[in-house]
């Protein structure tokens, strides 16, 4: 039988106590370890998981996309599945699948249904309702941190910046990502003008120009 190795990323202890002692009732599963941080989880990659579940409150103000290229980089064969206590924003799955995530789950879900998720993403499926991706197969979606590599000289951006033009090049409106970001509208343009002037852009048209090629 082929064990699925099995990394808990979460920083809830109680969730992490019992979502790991109903993993460990299955013979095919083998958990490698917990992590409440991002730092943590990424440097338990050593462990060689098959399978990271991923709460996203772990990654605090860093984004989904920076954690997915870092585990994609040094893990190449794991796959994320995200937990949550309620469903994401179907956006957020959309993107999550574009990015790299394999599968979303919710923390009430049955470990009957955990368990299947897990087989299912390790045999290369995707585990989410099939809606959503439709939606994502059918939206196509640029990735800053791919595109930006091929930029000589590009002063780095922060994450915050990232994921404002993650935003931007999904068409979302400073209104919009004010309010996926709990931020202000103002701030959203503060952070649109730090981009700018590190493209060396004038504009939201001219960034995505220049990300389109």
């Amino acid at each position: 039988m082929s064990v699925i190795r099995i990394l808990v990323a979460d920083n809830n202890s109680g969730q992490v106590e019992a979502l790991t002692a109903a993993l460990r009732k299955h013979q095919d599963f083998e958990v490698v370890g917990v992590a409440s941080t991002r730092e943590n989880a990424l440097g338990q990659l050593s462990t060689l998981p098959d399978i990271i579940i991923l709460n996203p409150d772990v990654l605090k103000q860093r984004t989904l996309s920076r954690f997915i290229h870092a585990v994609q980089t040094s893990s190449p064969h794991t796959r994320v599945i995200l937990i949550s206590e309620s469903p994401p924003p179907d956006e957020t799955i959309i993107i999550g699948v574009k990015m790299g995530v394999r599968g979303s789950i919710r923390i009430a879900d049955a470990p009957a249904i955990v368990s299947k998720a897990i087989r299912a993403v390790h045999n290369g499926e995707i585990w989410a309702e099939r809606r959503l991706l439709e939606m994502a197969l059918s939206k196509p979606m640029l990735l800053p941190e791919t595109l930006l590599s091929h930029i000589p000289g590009l002063q780095p951006l922060t994450d915050r910046e990232m994921e404002v033009l993650t935003m931007v090049l999904q068409g979302a409106t400073n209104r919009e990502i004010a309010d996926r970001s709990s931020i202000s509208e103002q701030t959203v343009k503060t952070h649109l003008y730090r981009v700018y002037k590190k493209l060396k852009v004038k504009s939201r048209t001219k960034a995505i120009a220049l990300l389109s090629h």
